[in-house]
């Protein structure tokens, strides 16, 4: 696993990348991943950010190529005072490494959070 951030201004770019090698003659031989994120603080109470992460299974034995799963967030977040409204819109391709339609998903999650 290597990773690493890197912030300037309200700016935050991060990137990690990781390799899972089993070595396997059957079954899941390894997974490559590739994660980055960026956020944007446009003032102290509101941020916005995005993230995208790529995984690819091998399969040993396989005839066909390598399924990457894919998942992107873009994500809203809002402050004042103690209350917070935080909404993700979020999408995955490729869900458990399966390559039809039905491993696809959509979601929007929303979020109030008091402080007291």
């Amino acid at each position: 696993v290597m990773g690493a951030t890197y912030a300037v201004g309200g700016f935050t770019l991060g990137y990690q990348i990781s390799e899972e090698n089993f070595n396997n003659s059957s079954g899941t031989q390894y997974y490559e991943n590739a994660a980055y994120g960026v956020s944007f603080a446009v003032n102290d109470d509101l941020s916005l950010s995005y993230g995208k992460h790529d995984s690819e299974r091998g399969v040993a034995g396989a005839t066909v190529a390598p399924i990457e799963a894919e998942a992107k967030s873009l994500q809203i977040a809002y402050s004042m005072g103690g209350v917070s409204v935080k909404i993700a819109e979020t999408s995955v391709d490729n869900q458990n490494y399966v390559s039809t339609t039905a491993a696809e998903r959509d979601g929007t999650t929303v979020a109030v959070t008091l402080a007291f």
